[in-house]
């Protein structure tokens, strides 16, 4: 299960074009590079998650989802997890791995390890063998443009991916350009 935060914040120019335009890119491209036989989901989150397209071998689907994300606001990173642990139920013990691709802080709920927090769905996806890899996608220098055309820095959240890819078995990747956003989807490909 592939899991992208469509968090306003991920609209930010630091990874160019956008870290949106970039995440889909590089998603599409390592759905193209996984075994035929291979099924791959999306799940979104910002403020709630929600299943985009179910486990599947069709790429063409996958892509079209992918293309059709729209931004939100709040990032609920717990919900996309569990969201994407309830998807992956379907798929064998064994096949079930979750990529989780965020730029910033969960701000739904405050704390990570709350009930519906990332942590404590991370936790969750350990208990059920379900690694979850996360991959930090932008700078510290991010920026957005907000209503009434003011800037506000959107730096990203490291620390707490880290140690969700940690609390789940999975592992971590940080990515500040396209480029190494790209090299992080090769070592899972490859890992």
């Amino acid at each position: 299960m592939f899991v992208l935060d469509v968090s306003l914040s991920m609209e930010a120019t630091d990874v160019a074009p956008t870290r949106l335009a970039a995440a889909k890119q590089a998603a599409k491209e390592f759905a193209d590079g996984l075994p035929k036989q291979t099924p791959v989901g999306l799940v979104t989150f910002a403020g709630t998650a929600a299943v985009v397209t179910q486990p599947s071998t069709d790429r063409a689907e996958f892509k079209e989802a992918l293309d059709g994300v729209r931004l939100y606001e709040r990032t609920a990173t717990g919900e996309g997890i569990f969201t994407a642990l309830a998807s992956a139920g379907t798929l064998p013990d064994g096949q079930r791995r979750i990529i989780l691709l965020s730029d910033g802080k969960q701000t739904i709920p405050f704390e990570l390890d709350e009930p519906r927090g990332a942590y404590t769905a991370a936790k969750e996806a350990q208990r059920k063998n379900v690694p979850v890899s996360t991959i930090s996608l932008g700078t510290d220098h991010g920026e957005v443009v907000v209503p009434g055309n003011s800037l506000v820095r959107v730096p990203t959240d490291p620390e707490s991916l880290r140690e969700i890819a940690r609390l789940s078995g999975g592992d971590f990747h940080n990515a500040t350009s396209a480029e190494e956003l790209s090299a992080a989807f090769d070592a899972m490909t490859c890992g």
